[in-house]
């Protein structure tokens, strides 16, 4: 399991998100915008924006994926949003986000197997 900011892995995506904005200036935009509200900020993005943050997350974790086909919410894990990914080779990666922009990935596939034996 690797815990990593996803700050630098959802930004560049956020940053273009604010780019399609109605006329905000940046400055609006930025105070607008809590600090550090990184779970709500991930549960408003539509599924292929997700997909490419989940994809860095999954990618600064050093575990294997060339891309994100599909990304759906599940149940909180330890109090925190969590999220399946699958990538493109069928692996399926668990991600959780707590609002600081930290993330955890873990090999889904072993969890389900923990809990199916325990």
């Amino acid at each position: 399991m690797t815990a990593r900011p996803l700050l630098p892995l959802a930004l560049p995506v956020l940053l273009a998100l604010a780019g399609c904005g109605g006329g905000e200036t940046a400055d609006q935009a930025a105070a607008a915008a809590p600090r550090g509200d990184y779970v709500a900020k991930m549960q408003a993005l539509n599924e292929k924006e997700r997909n490419v943050a989940l994809f860095r997350a999954i990618r600064d974790a050093g575990r294997s994926c060339q891309q994100v086909d599909r990304s759906v919410p599940t149940d909180p894990v330890a109090g925190k949003a969590a999220w399946v990914a699958t990538c493109d080779d069928q692996s399926a990666w668990l991600i959780t986000l707590d609002d600081s922009g930290t993330a955890t990935v873990t090999d889904a596939r072993a969890i389900a197997g923990r809990s199916a034996t325990g």
